[in-house]
């Protein structure tokens, strides 16, 4: 089934991750250990990083996010705080900015390393979809630790020897930080280069700003060929900061580069926050992040230096709009709109159970393979199901 069931979490991550706190941006915590090197197992969802890590005690589940600053916790979590900080304005790379508390953490240990002093922003409500308890960002690496992340054998390589991996191969880009988080300029289309956040919290391969889409599209034959269709909706609702409704271009691109490494056949969209390279990109190869070269080298498990990715275009974007559940965005070549789901649709119930907000909407989880029912009502209070198989 060409079809896809996503929360506006999904395709904002690029967005919400790079709220960066810059007038209390710090990495003057401390480390437990000096010229180490520690492997540290992962768990790997299929689209997402999780490191495990323990606080008094108790270990927590923390989303690996190179494209978040900091570090994020969220207050219904249960994680511990050892000092509030205050709230400070919170800027993001799409325009926005917000008011957010930063707390300090009592001491953390991930793998052997203990780390004292380490700040985060405190949320005070989990984003829909999030089953983690928080979000290590990219602050360990401005430290001067050097990753490898290698989903193959469910691990990173964490240390502060600065030439660990020096001898080791791959397709190397050089980032530059931007709101305390790297981008790389990777290229969607022969003889075009896009600046794109490198973010291991964004489960797609890649997806590209809108503005910079139509930047690539004027008067360019074979970039308007790499589109399937377009469609108008939201990935989100006006409160986050992005315009409520505007133009989705579903795109099926011939290759996608990452310096000389080619991913063919890709599918994606358009976005209404920034471009983002995510961990999709961990499926096809380990990848190493060394700050004092500031570069990120992807070394690709077929030893090719190209793959076919042939994933399924994008379908269907669920927001919260009015405390409900609605249908932002839909492609008119999904299951969904083919058997009657419309954009701006508020689900009412799944499966028979009532959906009476988006909290609820939320905390449903869609496996794969399996159908499900949606009663939806329409923007004139007309009532319908949809079945469809995720």
């Amino acid at each position: 089934m060409r079809k896809i069931i996503a929360t506006a979490l999904v395709l904002l991550s690029c967005a919400t991750s790079l709220t960066a706190q810059e007038s209390q941006y710090a990495t003057t915590f401390t480390l437990s250990e000096r010229f180490f090197a520690d492997t540290i197992s992962v768990e790997w969802t299929g689209s997402q990083p999780i490191v495990p890590v323990t606080i008094e005690g108790h270990t927590y589940r923390f989303l690996l996010d190179t494209g978040s600053a900091q570090a994020t916790v969220y207050a219904t979590s249960a994680i511990p705080c050892k000092a509030d900080l205050g709230g400070i304005i919170s800027p993001g790379a799409n325009g926005s900015a917000d008011t957010v508390r930063a707390v300090e953490l009592p001491t953390i240990r991930i793998g052997r390393v203990s780390i004292s002093g380490y700040v985060a922003s405190l949320s005070t409500t989990r984003p829909a979809g999030v089953r983690y308890d928080g979000i290590l960002g990219f602050d360990l690496i401005n430290k001067g630790l050097s990753l490898k992340i290698d989903i193959r054998q469910n691990r990173i390589i964490l240390t502060d020897i600065k030439d660990f991996f020096e001898r080791e191969k791959g397709y190397q880009l050089h980032y530059k930080l931007k709101w305390f988080a790297p981008y790389v300029n990777v290229s969607p289309f022969m003889r075009h280069v896009d600046e794109a956040l490198f973010a291991t919290g964004l489960p797609q391969l890649y997806v590209m700003s809108l503005d910079a889409f139509r930047v690539h599209s004027y008067r360019s034959k074979q970039v308007n060929a790499q589109v399937e269709s377009h469609a108008k909706g939201s990935l989100s609702a006006a409160s986050l900061g992005h315009k409520p409704t505007d133009e989705v271009f579903f795109l099926r691109l011939n290759r996608f580069k990452w310096d000389d490494y080619s991913f063919n056949d890709v599918h994606t969209i358009t976005t209404q926050g920034g471009s983002c390279v995510g961990a999709t990109l961990l499926n096809y190869g380990c990848i190493v992040v060394n700050p004092r070269r500031k570069t990120i080298t992807f070394q690709p498990y077929n030893g090719s230096d190209s793959v076919t990715v042939g994933n399924k275009q994008f379908g269907i974007a669920f927001i919260k709009a009015d405390g409900k559940a609605k249908v932002g965005l839909i492609w008119h070549e999904s299951e969904g709109y083919a058997k009657g789901m419309r954009r701006g649709d508020t689900v009412v119930s799944i499966d028979g159970l009532p959906i009476p907000d988006y909290e609820a909407f939320a905390c449903r989880t869609f496996e794969s393979g399996h159908a499900y029912t949606f009663g939806l009502r329409d923007a004139k209070g007309n009532e319908k199901r949809v079945t469809l198989t995720r």
